[in-house]
């Protein structure tokens, strides 16, 4: 009989995926959007480091195209190693870095690696809507921490505490956060590594925009629990290759061993060019003006987008992001489901929004805004249709 496994059923299509098939349809008919959809930079990697791959390219050689160890290359793995000093102050051996094809394939290599059906996984609520999916197609039950604005979305550690069973085995914290831009405080970093110490279980640490970073720092949770803490990093963020596919994982060496193999039957080995470009890029003398150049870029962007919404929606909710790319925004002082006022607002206005929905169970009229595809006047121009669409 020709069946297919039950379990792909879980596997839903990224409800930004459908957003973006209605932009593209939208932009065939000559409509003028405005994206605030887009979880990606707008900003392109810096010009020097361009030039120089394409110096690269014309080099009669195989290196940049070859297959490359199922780990990464020794070299990438080195400056990430180096990098993570820099940033954080923690060592990490290289023997303990897997490179992957990107965050998404960090996140499954991951979960296949830890899970078992029955487990349990405590996700708060909003974050990342990327992993649920990934939990039900692994056999975990979801365990909620919900998070609240009034609290700036920060954790509640002995609620978390209290909801640890002998089944739990994971906590999944994504910090700065997608959708709410929250950064995880030192008190809640260091009582959750306390935690994952205490009851043995592990915390899968998304770092995906750990150099977007606006006010405060971000908190390494590996220098508290380096034997509990696994981290899935990304390139699409900084410096800005979301289309070339690269990330890493960063953990106990035991448990990188095993994701290597996971993602090794997946993709075989990371992309030979991007690895080779981004282990350049991190090597150079220009990376942290980058980088800062982003971020006050970035920065100027949000704030157009915070002022514009204290202007034209006063009664929206909201906090300020202080990482990432997004704006959360609780709408319920004018409209009772996110996810239709977002459609409308593609087809009728042409303004690109996510539906917080998608991140929550409890935020159904909220929208997540991102800042960073759009120039200032843009922004405001995209708030100011919002608002009129609200009334």
């Amino acid at each position: 009989m020709r069946t297919i496994n039950n379990k792909i059923d879980l596997l839903k299509e990224s409800p930004t995926r459908k957003i973006d098939a209605i932009r593209e349809k939208l932009k065939r008919e000559n409509k003028d959007i405005i994206v605030f959809s887009a979880g990606q930079p707008s900003i392109p990697p810096p010009i020097e480091i361009r030039e120089l791959m394409g110096k690269l390219l014309k080099e009669e050689s195989m290196n940049l195209y070859g297959y490359t160890p199922s780990q990464g290359i020794l070299e990438l793995r080195e400056a990430i190693s180096d990098d993570l000093k820099l940033l954080g102050g923690i060592d990490v051996n290289p023997s303990n870095i897997v490179i992957t094809a990107g965050g998404q394939a960090a996140m499954f290599s991951t979960l296949a690696t830890l899970l078992e059906p029955g487990d349990e996984v405590i996700l708060f609520d909003p974050t990342y809507f990327g992993y649920k999916p990934l939990l039900d197609y692994n056999g975990a039950k979801i365990v909620r921490h919900y998070v609240t604005m009034e609290k700036d979305f920060q954790p509640n550690i002995d609620d978390i505490a209290n909801i640890i069973s002998k089944k739990t085995k994971a906590i999944i914290l994504v910090s700065p956060d997608n959708p709410t831009g929250r950064i995880i405080d030192h008190k809640s970093a260091k009582g959750l590594a306390e935690i994952a110490i205490d009851n043995d279980i592990w915390i899968i640490n998304d770092e995906a925009y750990k150099t977007l970073i606006y006010e405060g720092e971000h908190e390494f949770l590996y220098k508290y629990a380096p034997d509990n803490i696994i981290s899935i990093n990304t390139f699409s963020k900084d410096p800005s290759i979301p289309g070339w596919r690269l990330g890493y994982v960063y953990g106990p060496k035991n448990v990188i061993d095993k994701i290597k193999l996971v993602n090794e039957e997946m993709v075989y080995c990371p992309p030979s060019f991007a690895q080779h470009m981004v282990t350049r890029y991190l090597r150079s003398d220009i990376r942290l003006k980058y980088i800062k150049d982003v971020i006050n870029e970035y920065r100027k962007r949000r704030d157009v987008m915070i002022n514009a919404i204290k202007k034209r929606i006063p009664k929206a909710k909201y906090i300020i992001p202080k990482g990432s790319m997004f704006v959360f925004v609780d709408l319920k002082e004018y409209i009772n489901d996110g996810e239709e006022f977002s459609a409308n607002l593609l087809e009728k206005y042409q303004v690109a929004s996510v539906p917080g929905n998608y991140f929550s169970e409890k935020y159904l009229s909220s929208l997540r805004l991102s800042f960073v595809a759009e120039k200032p006047e843009r922004i405001e121009k995209g708030i100011e249709i919002i608002s009129k669409a609200l009334e």
